[in-house]
């Protein structure tokens, strides 16, 4: 026992020593090279002025970096082989004891129940995410144009349909439709996921297009909103909003 522990602390001081002096590596090819000034200039309409907005950076994941320790990677392939023998291991017992395969898709099924009942309350969260908050915010944005003798109570009255659509439209009755049907697990994470990626999506489309909005109206400039389609991107792009 105590030669079994000298090896376990020699092999985590070797893993933390290891860890410690990896260096990181360049970024891979498959990613852009970084944009000229001339590229920076084209594309400033597409970004808040006076340096507002996020700044993405092409760079390696976390788990890229911990793959170029061996024995993170010894881990790793463990894992693999250890499932695999489990799987094996379970259908030899299946045969032998059964004569065949027992594949138990019952609780696949009770998982997943109600599916035609998700799929709908899917797609209406979904319909009602594109049509609403790029509606509110196109005709919030026509009050800030100038036209409009009180753009701050036209901002607060947008902004509290906004948020009450949020917590009552995509918020409230999705949970309602959740917990009056009872659904089962998996179902029941397929909508409340969803709940919060459109939400959040949603969220960061105002977030980053509401500060161009206010600097174009500050400066008596037209106002090119961003195009709906782009609007329609933005939700089915699974990055951190």
């Amino acid at each position: 026992m105590h030669q079994f522990d000298s090896q376990v602390n020699d092999f985590m001081d070797s893993l933390i020593e290891e860890s410690g002096v990896l260096e990181p590596a360049p970024v891979p090819a498959v990613f852009s090279p970084p944009l000229t000034e001339k590229e920076r200039s084209k594309l400033g309409n597409f970004r808040p002025p006076h340096g507002q907005g996020k700044q993405f950076v092409s760079r390696r994941s976390l788990l890229d970096e911990l793959f170029e320790v061996n024995h993170i990677r010894t881990i790793y392939h463990m894992f693999i082989a250890l499932l695999i023998l489990f799987i094996l291991s379970t259908l030899v017992v299946d045969v032998i004891e059964e004569g065949r395969l027992v594949l138990h898709f019952d609780l696949l099924v009770y998982a997943f129940g109600q599916f035609p009942l998700v799929v709908c309350t899917w797609i209406c969260m979904f319909l009602s995410v594109l049509l609403v908050p790029y509606s509110l915010f196109y005709l919030w944005a026509q009050t800030q144009a100038g036209s409009y003798s009180h753009p701050k109570w036209c901002s607060l009255m947008f902004g509290c349909v906004f948020l009450l659509y949020q917590a009552v439209g995509v918020g409230f009755l999705p949970t309602y439709v959740v917990v009056t049907n009872s659904f089962p697990p998996a179902s029941c994470f397929i909508v409340i996921l969803e709940q919060v990626r459109l939400l959040m999506k949603s969220y960061s489309f105002v977030r980053e297009n509401v500060p161009r909005v206010l600097t174009w109206a500050k400066e008596k400039n037209s106002m090119p909103l961003p195009f709906y389609f782009i609007f329609v991107n933005v939700q089915f792009l699974f990055g951190v909003s």
